[in-house]
């Protein structure tokens, strides 16, 4: 994935790339979730076009 892209996600205040998992992570609790910012990295992926599967606590796989 773009680095461009990496830190584009690394901006948000509950998630984070995890390079080593090739995974969005979610760092808060699911009771502290940001469902605006979750949706807003879903956008970000879908413009350009990665390929991922949602995870258990709203994480996000990177499949490509």
């Amino acid at each position: 994935m773009a680095l461009q892209i990496i830190n584009e996600i690394n901006k948000f205040v509950t998630f984070r790339f995890d390079d080593t998992k090739n995974r969005v992570v979610n760092i808060r609790t699911n009771r502290d979730i940001e469902v605006d910012e979750f949706l807003d990295i879903q956008y970000i992926l879908d413009c350009n076009k990665i390929r991922y599967s949602f995870e258990k606590n709203f994480e996000i796989q990177i499949l490509s």
